[in-house]
């Protein structure tokens, strides 16, 4: 038996997804500990993500760690990892997917077409900003920082009408909420839980031996396409694969910043192993990689940090 070090984000969602991980680890017959770690998005609950790195600001300072030594491994929400590890850091492995979509919540439960005109909404992503806007350029989407409770928090006191959260992040907090679903494709990885561990560590191998592997072909595939893209979440981007059956299914979706015109392509293969999965999100870039809406992406952060 070997103990096993978790490193993870304190936020109570964080835990939660945490303690998900533990629970497989120790089901092997492993003990497990949870070490929380703040980080620089979980201190700067201002300004959006990609003002400071984008989804690497929840991220970082747990790899950090690891590759001083500190934990034999950490915990993420897949959607915030970016693509490309740090040398000698892989993603271990993938539990089964929760739910992927995207939820409004309102205090009255009404849907995004129910808002009245001029309506507040509040959300951290600039992917899922413009997605409202594309549906609803009569709204006034504004950044809504902080976990999911301090957000829930600032709905009830009136500072908006409705906030954008991801469904399994209510679900995992046992929060049930008035919510509508949203007709988004969403963001890479999202809905997934992943383990982080140093390459050829015990732990990979044992969260290789944990994957669910059509999660894992799922996520080759979105995060391939992220890859190509090369801008993580400081762009509208957005990329749901599907696996149902024997097909492979990859959705994509490029937004301009202001949600008025949008990029999107849809491919699909029979994936005999890893590379194929890794080609499909490959292929769906090349799909619309010519597109004003990928060529202008950079413009996304800009546009909401400033200079």
């Amino acid at each position: 038996m070997t103990r096993f070090d978790l490193l993870t984000r304190s936020s109570p969602l964080a835990m939660a997804q945490a303690r998900m991980w533990k629970d497989r680890i120790e089901s092997l017959g492993h003990s497990v500990r949870l070490l929380d770690v703040s980080t620089h998005g979980d201190r700067d609950r201002r300004r959006h993500l990609a003002c400071f790195g984008g989804f690497g600001a929840f991220v970082k300072a747990l790899e950090d760690r690891l590759l001083s030594g500190q934990g034999h491994g950490a915990v993420h929400s897949l959607k915030d990892v970016p693509s490309v590890q740090p040398d000698g850091l892989v993603i271990a492995g993938v539990l089964e997917r929760g739910p992927r979509g995207d939820v409004l919540v309102t205090r009255e439960g009404l849907s995004l077409e129910e808002l009245p005109s001029g309506a507040v909404i509040g959300t951290s992503s600039i992917r899922r900003a413009a997605q409202v806007r594309m549906l609803r350029g009569d709204l006034n989407v504004e950044c809504c920082r902080g976990n999911v409770h301090s957000r829930l928090r600032k709905l009830e006191q009136g500072l908006f009408h409705g906030i954008v959260l991801a469904r399994a992040g209510l679900e995992r907090l046992g929060i049930r909420a008035p919510m509508a679903e949203l007709p988004f494709i969403t963001s890479p990885g999202q809905g997934a839980v992943a383990l982080e561990a140093r390459e050829g560590s015990e732990l990979h191998l044992l969260g290789a031996r944990l994957t669910h592997r059509s999660t894992w072909l799922e996520v080759l595939a979105e995060r391939s396409f992220l890859k190509a893209f090369g801008m993580g979440c400081s762009a509208p981007v957005a990329a749901s694969a599907v696996m149902d059956r024997d097909t492979l299914t990859l959705k994509v979706q490029v937004l301009s910043p202001n949600g008025t015109s949008a990029a999107e392509a849809e491919v699909s293969c029979v994936p005999w192993g890893e590379e194929d999965a890794y080609a499909l999100g490959e292929a769906a870039f090349r799909e619309i990689s010519g597109s004003p809406e990928v060529l202008s992406a950079g413009s996304a952060a800009r546009e909401v940090c400033g200079p």
